[in-house]
């Protein structure tokens, strides 16, 4: 590759406005270092809240990242990475999951962490995929917010004292160094209440990006 990266965040659900969020972070994070070409699921749901969910949206990533070859690395930007598997069997790019390289940054330099994310049909595929990155035995513990995933895409700022309060009990009751909020429409949530919550906050955007840039350099 030379010159800037082209880095492509697709959005696995069909909800413009969180499309909107997660590609406003990627490039306050990118800066000059990459352009982010964000795109939104042709079809699917507007918030991924169960498996089946996650199943279709798997075809749409699919779709959009052989619809975008000349990018240099691509972003699957929910939580559970859906359509990961599928954008890697392509071969075109590297392939990023925003929920991986989320949990990794959590657990960085092995420290405890906890997790606040919505959707309770999810909670197993989750603590699933916990265990699959070997991070199982740093999780402090996972709290499930009341609002669902549409909820918080609708009307994300309603929610806000129940996230932090979620937050605040990962560090205080379950000793967690850090706390990552799993979900795209958490994307810029983190840097929001940060001040508040007493300890460090990730939504896993920056981590995806810095991860997308090195790959698509090879790094």
């Amino acid at each position: 590759m030379s010159g800037q990266a082209r880095i492509l965040l697709v959005n696995p659900n069909t909800a413009e406005a969180v499309t909107a969020l997660l590609a406003a972070e990627a490039r306050r994070r990118a800066g000059e270092k990459a352009a982010i070409v964000a795109v939104t699921a042709a079809f699917g749901a507007p918030g991924i809240q169960t498996p089946e969910e996650a199943q279709v949206a798997a075809r749409a990533v699919a779709e959009a990242v052989d619809a975008h070859r000349t990018c240099d690395a691509v972003i699957v930007a929910a939580f559970l990475d859906p359509g990961f598997e599928e954008a890697e069997a392509l071969r075109i790019m590297p392939v990023v999951g925003f929920g991986r390289a989320g949990l990794r940054a959590a657990a960085a330099g092995g420290r405890r962490f906890g997790l606040v994310t919505a959707g309770p049909a999810m909670a197993d595929a989750v603590r699933a995929r916990i265990g699959e990155l070997g991070l199982a035995p740093q999780l402090g513990g996972m709290r499930l917010v009341r609002a669902g995933v549409r909820d918080l895409i609708a009307d994300r700022a309603r929610h806000r004292d129940e996230v932090l309060a979620a937050v605040r009990a990962c560090a205080v009751e379950d000793g967690a160094e850090a706390v990552l909020l799993g979900g795209a429409p958490f994307a810029g949530f983190a840097a929001e209440i940060a001040n508040a919550a007493d300890v460090a906050v990730l939504d896993g955007v920056a981590a995806a990006v810095d991860a997308a840039i090195a790959a698509a350099r090879g790094g």
